[in-house]
């Protein structure tokens, strides 16, 4: 019994976890040459390190992954709107949430997993035939009894099993990590008119910090300088911390994109396939919890994979994989329409709306923000 699994990002080596505890052999694989490299980092609620304790990573005493113990969100006049109930969040669910660079998650969990051999191999095709299924790249290709797709939003292996719909957002994304900063263990938003200031402190004075502007305020930048000139601007308007950490990064170090999604209603197995992460899923980030999914989706599939008892019986793999996929349907699809209509909401850019939205958060949120921050942990 062996799988094969495409991908080598957090989606990939959860998969890899759920593999490893379950007595089943792999191989890893990913089209780029240092996969555990790259990225910035990312924010990990309380469901997100409770399926990494599911995985077998329990991150609470890791050195430098610091908790946050306060957050909220703020106007641009630093006026509070909303304050997260993080320490019921550490009572109910048994975290504090914490902001880690993707590649220090990347290689914790892929230590964990007993550090594998990662293939450089950019599959180009997945085929199910008779009891298996064949994975094929330049150069070559391998039988597997099944296989996990984690190759991406835009994963070409993907596409070569289920059409995916991408679909863009209205407003540009900055990240970056200060250095040199200290803002206490404090995660923040900053809500402007169709403009976003977020940050989230990560230890020895490293904060990583994410902007979003609307292109409706981008039309007259004509390349990437006056593009960060009207982020400066914007910036410049803000309380006085989103100024000082801009200044606090690195240029080159700064990492901008635009920001897609899928299209809810992809299958999460196909046959003797499983799709993880955002190759099923993708996400806007608005919310924080597309890599706290794609760990959700690790968790599930080991789940499905020991309770049928899949690395005794291979023939009983399918049947897994439709468990795991029934388990996720639902939530994944919430979450994509959740996470994109906050967006929406968040990047208001009129003032009477904006307005109006702020007041909203003000004088609503705190009313029933336990109900909906247990359905946004998953129950």
């Amino acid at each position: 019994m062996k799988l094969g699994i495409v991908g080598a990002g957090v989606a990939g080596l959860a998969a890899a976890l759920a593999c490893a505890r379950a007595g089943i052999a792999y191989d890893l694989m990913d089209r780029a040459a240092h996969p555990l490299e790259g990225g910035v980092a990312l924010t990990l609620w309380p469901n997100a390190l409770r399926a990494l304790c599911d995985l077998g990573v329990d991150v609470r005493a890791e050195a430098g992954w610091v908790p946050m113990e306060e957050g909220d969100i703020v106007d641009m006049r630093g006026r509070t709107l909303y304050r997260l109930p993080l320490r019921w969040m550490e009572a109910r669910f048994g975290f504090l949430p914490v902001c880690v660079r993707r590649a220090e998650l990347l290689r914790r969990m892929h230590g964990a997993a007993g550090s594998p051999r990662i293939e450089i191999r950019e599959v180009r095709r997945v085929v199910e035939i008779d009891r298996g299924v064949v994975v094929a790249w330049d150069g070559g290709r391998m039988e597997y009894d099944g296989v996990v797709l984690a190759d991406g939003i835009r994963g070409g292996a993907r596409s070569s099993v289920v059409e995916a719909r991408t679909r863009p957002t209205h407003y540009l994304a900055w990240r970056g990590i200060a250095r040199g900063v200290d803002v206490g263990r404090r995660m923040r938003e900053i809500w402007g008119r169709g403009f976003r200031f977020g940050y989230a402190a990560m230890g020895a004075g490293d904060v990583y910090w994410f902007a979003t502007v609307n292109r409706s305020l981008l039309e007259r930048a004509g390349d990437a300088a006056e593009t960060w000139r009207t982020l400066g601007a914007l910036a410049a308007e803000s309380p006085p911390e989103v100024a000082r950490m801009m200044a606090a990064t690195p240029m080159q170090a700064v990492y901008t994109h635009d920001i897609f999604d899928l299209a809810p209603g992809l299958p999460l197995a196909v046959g003797r396939m499983a799709l993880l992460g955002d190759t099923a899923h993708a996400i806007t980030p608005n919310l924080g919890f597309g890599g706290g999914l794609a760990l959700e989706d690790g968790a599930a599939l080991l789940q499905a994979l020991a309770l049928y008892r899949v690395a005794e019986e291979s023939e009983r793999l399918a049947g897994a994989l439709q468990t795991y996929a029934a388990v996720r349907r639902r939530r994944v699809a919430r979450m994509a329409y959740v996470t994109r209509f906050m967006g929406d909401v968040m990047q208001w850019e009129g003032k009477a709306a904006g307005q109006a939205r702020d007041v909203l958060f003000r004088s609503l949120a705190p009313l029933g923000d336990r109900l909906v921050w247990r359905w946004m942990m998953g129950g």
